[in-house]
């Protein structure tokens, strides 16, 4: 007899389908947790790069341009073309730029482009070149709008650094540094026939914060500095360790060494812009994430740039691009010129920056140039000493060299120069 079994009773079966949902629920959460971890990694990056973005201090000088200078499309970070980038570095002392208690001094009403670079980077990346532009070149400065809506009358055979002046005025605000900026740039595409691409403002706070960033810099000092009276720095020759405040008096010292000129600094500031790509390059910034965001957070924020220079992507873009091109491929020269015979402390171009300029063009090494340009000089030991070529100073028409403590390839401009000398920076690493 077959007796029914209560329904309460009967064990349930087990469904086949429970270990397919267990499987699914482990699936989703792991799915749900990894979506957390992303979506906190891709917030983390994205809070990092807007925090990064909203350092960098950006201006516009388009409408300050002649309407009809020239224009030029260009690919994202310059991906497969050639860069012109102005790098001017002003001598305000307003706010934390007041280094040397002068702010509000007549000395320093104006603020002026202290130091002036063009920066070229060729279109296949495989060099870095740096002409430094004499503060006291004289040059034509064509008509510039200024910062509180007029124009300044063109002008010839005035200090370069008068065109930062004109536009900017006696004011230090980002209008009247737009201003400053514009001019300079008029001026040194007037001057060079090249086109500026982008720029960048660095002021005396900004570059003491970007040396600080790099932890100092080491660089080879090749003769004793002894200035207690104006910058106070006093070095000692051979390879030193500078903070951001001493960098800074580095790059402006100019008397208890050599014979206090102008010309004679511009040596000095390139060596301290080899000391800083070096010790970038030393760094690895690449394989350490957090190191590269302390020092791009300090840098970009004491920076004033081009909106296109000042966009992260452009500047990281370019930054990779020159990534692998060794300390043996940057040049930093001074533009070749020669003091003018009136007066020491002004100097004029001479035909071998005519060189230099049309290679940057043209995109060509501008050692390549100056070899050239300097073998088809004469040799006659018989002329007269007084000719330009004879007046010349040699730190100024030489691209940098273990003499002028650049750290940079040495491509003499004489034809008895042609060996590169063992850079002297080298062994301070």
């Amino acid at each position: 007899m077959i007796m029914d079994v209560p329904s309460h009773a009967k064990p349930k079966p087990h469904a086949r389908h429970s270990a397919k949902d267990l499987t699914r629920r482990t699936a989703r959460r792991f799915l749900l947790a990894g979506f957390a971890v992303v979506l906190f990694v891709v917030s983390g990056v994205g809070i990092a790069y807007h925090d990064l973005q909203s350092q960098v201090n950006t201006i516009d000088i388009n409408d300050l341009l002649d309407d009809n200078r020239d224009t030029r499309q260009v690919a994202d970070s310059y991906e497969g073309q050639a860069v012109n980038i102005l790098i001017l570095g002003t001598d305000s002392r307003a706010g934390a730029n007041n280094v040397d208690g002068s702010e509000g001094s007549e000395e320093v009403a104006v603020a002026r482009s202290d130091t002036a670079m063009i920066l070229h980077l060729p279109a296949d990346r495989s060099r870095i070149e740096l002409v430094s532009i004499p503060r006291d070149l004289l040059v034509d400065i064509p008509a510039c709008k200024t910062a509180d809506g007029g124009s300044t009358e063109p002008m010839s055979y005035t200090a370069f650094n008068t065109a930062f002046a004109n536009g900017a005025g006696a004011s230090a605000d980002d209008d009247a540094v737009a201003a400053g900026v514009a001019c300079t740039l008029a001026t040194v595409e007037e001057l060079t026939g090249l086109y500026i691409d982008e720029y960048l403002v660095v002021d005396f706070n900004g570059l003491i914060t970007t040396v600080d960033a790099l932890g100092g810099v080491n660089l080879y000092v090749d003769e004793d500095i002894n200035d207690t009276e104006y910058t106070k720095l006093v070095l000692e020759s051979g390879c030193q360790h500078l903070d951001g405040a001493t960098a800074l008096q580095y790059a402006r010292v100019r008397h208890g060494v050599g014979d206090g000129s102008d010309r004679q600094r511009m040596p000095r500031q390139q060596n301290l812009v080899a000391a800083m790509l070096r010790t970038a390059k030393s760094k690895n910034y690449l394989t350490d994430a957090d190191a590269l965001y302390s020092f791009a957070r300090a840098a970009l924020g004491s920076l004033t740039a081009s909106p296109g220079f000042g966009s992260l992507t452009n500047l990281a873009g370019l930054a990779l691009s020159i990534g692998d091109v060794g300390m043996d491929q940057v040049t930093l020269i001074t533009m070749p010129n020669e003091e003018a015979p009136w007066d020491r402390n002004r100097a004029l171009p001479t035909d071998e920056a005519d060189a230099v300029w049309a290679a940057m063009k043209a995109d060509t090494p501008i050692s390549e140039a100056l070899s050239d340009t300097a073998a088809q000089e004469p040799t006659d030991s018989s002329a007269d000493a007084t000719s330009p070529d004879a007046a010349q100073d040699d730190q100024a028409t030489q691209p940098s060299s273990s003499s002028d403590q650049s750290g940079t390839t040495a491509n003499e401009t004489t034809p008895t120069a042609d060996a590169t000398p063992e850079d002297p920076a080298a062994q301070c690493y």
